[in-house]
């Protein structure tokens, strides 16, 4: 079974640019090998005789509803619910300077 070091753990968090406290490391340590753990013993299975399928679905169809065009909004439907509008275009906050 594959055990995770806290060192790994750390390591991951800074790639991920995260910053966590010791006890929070020694936390996420444990729950990761718990989960590998769990991993493990689901990989110890027998499936030999489970059929392999490519979808929880395979012997359903999906129900679709045929594409169907149809009119859409007009530029008023769509801007009516806008907050604001400016020139016939939904105006929001500057984000870029």
């Amino acid at each position: 079974m594959a055990v995770i070091s806290r060192q790994e753990v750390e390591h991951i968090a800074r790639l991920s640019c995260l910053a966590f406290e010791p006890d929070e490391l020694n936390r996420f340590t444990a729950q990761l090998n718990r989960i590998l753990e769990y991993v493990a013993r689901l990989d110890a299975l027998d499936t030999s005789l489970a059929a392999p399928t490519s979808s929880v679905l395979a012997d359903r169809s999906t129900p679709l509803r045929e594409d169907e065009p149809r009119e859409g909004l007009t530029r008023e439907e769509a801007l009516e619910p806008a907050p604001a509008q400016e020139r016939g275009l939904f105006k929001v906050p500057r984000v870029i300077e």
